[in-house]
């Protein structure tokens, strides 16, 4: 249904000489980016997206998929066997150090004391005497 967004004469990868067929134009993406990456210096990431097309169009299940899945198999058999490692990754930097201790809460004031009364008692108790 979307053929017709996409080039209809046949295109060819530049590492390989197989057309790709009208059922995978929708993974071919996937395929020429792989190209461009293994040219430009980026062979692992070439190779896993290569498998990631593979891994897509296989899905699909064109029955004029075969010779055009079968070259991309082989580009990744070539490439497994240049013996493609993962490129280092940089170093993390260290980790900031950890913020300093919050100052304890200042202590809560002391409760003030009560008046003391002049007559030495509670009101309505009488004195003695009276």
């Amino acid at each position: 249904p979307h053929a017709s967004l996409y080039a209809t004469a046949p295109s060819v990868s530049p590492m390989s000489d197989v057309p790709c067929p009208q059922s995978l134009l929708g993974v071919k993406t996937y395929f020429l980016r792989a190209d461009e990456l293994a040219k430009g210096g980026k062979p692992y990431v070439a190779h896993r997206l290569r498998k990631f097309g593979i891994e897509l169009a296989m899905k699909v299940k064109g029955p004029d998929a075969g010779p055009y899945l079968l070259r991309q198999f082989d580009l990744v058999d070539q490439e497994k066997a240049a013996n493609i490692k993962c490129p280092p990754r940089k170093p993390k930097p260290p980790p900031a150090p950890a913020p300093a201790p919050a100052p304890p809460p200042e202590p809560a004031p002391a409760p003030a004391p009560e008046a003391a009364s002049t007559e030495g008692g509670k009101e309505g108790e009488g004195k003695e005497g009276e």
